[in-house]
């Protein structure tokens, strides 16, 4: 692929994460879980595809050079945003409203940290 295809793979992967979590925070308080799993597992294969997306010499303007000078930290950050996403299922599965809530929060609050650190 070329490093134009590259990137725009990655900002479509990016759009489909903001989208589906946007989708996700307007059904929070309906009630709807089976929406809710049903995007959430969206959201799970679009988070674990993202490091796929960011190969070696893909660097280019709003990516930081971190991303490729600290991959072990930003894999981190990447795990973490996968861990918040499964804790979004399990708190589907346990019913637990609150627990949904934080949850959400939590893996929304992981996008702005790791846009803080890793994005130009």
């Amino acid at each position: 692929k070329t490093l134009q295809e590259i990137v725009n793979n990655r900002m479509a992967l990016m759009q489909k994460i903001k989208s589906t979590s946007s989708q996700i925070s307007k059904l929070l308080m309906s009630d709807d879980y089976n929406t809710i799993i049903e995007m959430n597992n969206t959201l799970l294969q679009a988070a674990k595809d993202f490091k796929d997306h960011f190969p070696e010499g893909s660097q280019y303007k709003s990516a930081s050079d971190e991303i490729w000078n600290d991959r072990d930290t930003f894999n981190q950050y990447i795990d973490k945003f996968i861990n918040d996403i499964e804790m979004i299922d399990l708190s589907i599965e346990l019913e637990d409203n609150e627990m949904l809530s934080d949850s959400f929060k939590n893996m929304a609050a992981n996008c702005g940290s790791c846009h803080k650190k890793f994005k130009n």
